[in-house]
């Protein structure tokens, strides 16, 4: 099962209960402090330059810089720049030693060990975000939606479904039933409060933040740094001062910690995807992955108190009008969701029209053989139901029941044309034969796939070995998933085989019927000989045999439909 498939099973699988019930137990264990992980002091928050400052200034205080720009040789506005730079490069030197070297013009050994550690605090958040919302972003949100906003999520649900559509207008037409689904589904999107958008808008920001920290060029920022006498510093360069600018603005946007309710979305998928495996407590899991989000929140929260990360880019750009820029994202937040279920409602219409489809298939199969094709012994036709998960198990089952309409009529017509007509060409004979052959023999070699989905068969002991894998659920998964692969193969050449073999019988029946003796199958030359002296019976024989074998065909096309593209 992919990551995908797991997320969406946690959307329609777990209830709204169970998840307000884990949101519960995560907040009983969480240490996580609400706490701002950014606290902008106010000489950060200054927008005016020094140009505007030193207009500002008492005009006795002007003339002092301005005798001082006489002897230095420098504009007074300028002598201000430099005094007020060096003013708070001695403040950020006094309150972050060993930081920051405003002289050299250089980042020293403290910022080095803070950003190794910001480095690892970030990698935590890479994994999180890489094992749920990168893997699909509209399922995730679908998941935190169930908690932020269950009523909506609710309706999503249980209301505007294909069946729930056909309840409330049992005479609703099937060419109308998509609208009418789709319909239902704004409705209940339409009811989504502000607030509550709200706090899915700040969920999707907080992801965003996240998931730029995440991906911020740490490596390439940490190998800048030279080793000097066992210590690091490292020149900060125009392109280091991108680097810094860069953090700064994401720390800046990450102001605030998300919400429990977002770490449980977050670690649900985590715990989800372990739980099969030996020893694994949910409890202990989910404790350590609340400790391991607080200390790495706890380290960007550290990182920015002892970095004074905006006022050490004004020094180094010597632009005291520098302030980081908020980062925009989660602005799609909705359409994603609205995505998301426009898609899973879009599936729920396949499934519903596709059982439709098999009903229709289901009664032809009792128009055909008066009953239901007899299902395989060991097989099933998906993994909600005994036996070996194999799709392509109903195909099979029907071609095994066809074996008994062959042994009829088919074969009473095809025997005496395969052995004693006279064909017009050697390969036609060749060909009719071997295709013959190929359906004849059909139910024997599903008998024999059968056999190898039972417990103690080929298939049936890999995949019984796959199941009791203790890796870990994705290997396991895997493991199965390569034993279904290679039965289902098997499968579906024997569908493949006995499919083509009924289309050229049922050409080459054709052909004889017609006595197409000039066309590209020549047909055979002694019809009457084998039909005798009354050959409506044996043409309508044929005939005969060539309509099962079509209608076969279409029937056997419509199953396979429904497992496999043919």
């Amino acid at each position: 099962m992919s990551a995908n498939d797991t997320l969406n099973r946690l959307v329609s699988q777990m209830s709204v209960e169970e998840r307000l019930a884990l949101l519960d137990r995560i907040r009983e264990n969480s240490t996580i402090s609400l706490e701002p992980l950014y606290v902008q002091g106010e000489e950060d928050a200054q927008r005016v330059s020094f140009e505007e400052q030193y207009k500002r200034l008492p005009w006795f205080v002007r003339l002092f810089y301005r005798l001082v720009g006489i002897f230095t040789g420098k504009a007074a506005a300028k002598v201000y720049e430099n005094g007020r730079m060096l003013l708070m490069a001695r403040k950020i030197e006094a309150s972050a030693p060993g930081v920051f070297d405003y002289q050299q013009n250089r980042l020293l050994d403290g910022f080095f060990v803070l950003l190794c550690e910001l480095k690892d605090a970030a990698r935590f958040f890479y994994n999180v975000l890489d094992t749920s919302i990168n893997k699909d972003r509209g399922a995730f949100y679908a998941i935190l939606g169930s908690l932020e906003m269950e009523d909506v999520h609710l309706r999503l649900q249980g209301e505007c479904g294909p069946q729930a559509a056909l309840d409330r207008n049992p005479y609703l037409l099937s060419a109308n039933l998509r609208p009418a689904v789709m319909r239902a589904m704004d409705e209940a999107l339409i009811s989504i409060t502000d607030a509550k958008r709200g706090a899915m808008y700040y969920h999707a920001r907080s992801l965003g933040y996240l998931k730029e920290l995440s991906c911020f060029l740490f490596d390439r920022f940490i190998l800048a740094f030279e080793e000097s006498q066992g210590a690091r510093s490292c020149r900060i360069s125009a392109s280091v001062r991108e680097m810094l600018a860069s953090l700064d603005r994401i720390l800046f946007s990450l102001r605030d910690p998300p919400a429990l309710s977002l770490f449980e979305s977050l670690f649900v998928y985590e715990l989800e995807t372990r739980a099969g495996e030996p020893g694994f407590d949910t409890d202990r899991e989910m404790r350590s992955l609340l400790e391991r989000a607080s200390g790495a929140l706890e380290t960007i929260r550290g990182f920015n108190t002892k970095i004074p990360l905006t006022r050490i880019i004004r020094c180094a750009s010597q632009d005291i009008g520098y302030r980081p820029a908020q980062i925009s994202g989660g602005e799609d937040w909705f359409q994603v969701y609205r995505g998301y279920w426009k898609q899973q409602l879009e599936n729920a219409l396949a499934e519903y029209f596709a059982e439709k489809k098999r009903m229709d298939i289901v009664r032809s199969l009792e128009d055909f053989f008066g009953a239901q094709p007899e299902p395989l012994a060991n097989a099933a036709p998906d993994s909600g139901k005994d036996g070996f998960p194999l799709p392509e198990a109903f195909a099979l089952s029907f071609l095994k029941a066809f074996h008994s309409v062959l042994n009829g009529g088919v074969n009473a017509v095809l025997r005496p044309i395969i052995m004693d007509g006279d064909f017009a060409r050697r390969e036609d004979r060749i060909g009719l034969t071997e295709a013959y052959n190929d359906v004849m023999h059909a139910a024997e070699r599903i008998q024999a796939l059968d056999e190898k989905l039972s417990p103690s068969g080929e298939h049936g002991k890999r995949y019984a070995l796959a199941r009791q894998e203790t890796e870990g659920l994705p290997v396991k998964r895997r493991k199965m998933q390569f034993v279904q692969n290679d039965a289902s193969k098997e499968a579906w050449g024997i569908i493949s085989r006995s499919r083509d073999g009924m289309r050229k019988m049922a050409e080459q029946l054709e052909v004889i019927l017609n006595q197409d003796l000039g066309g590209e199958h020549g047909g055979i030359s002694n019809f009457a000989k084998l039909a005798g002296k009354n050959p409506a019976p044996f043409a309508r024989g044929i005939a005969e045999a060539v309509g099962s074998l079509q209608k076969a065909l279409q029937v056997l096309s419509d199953i396979s439909a429904m497992s496999r593209p043919s």
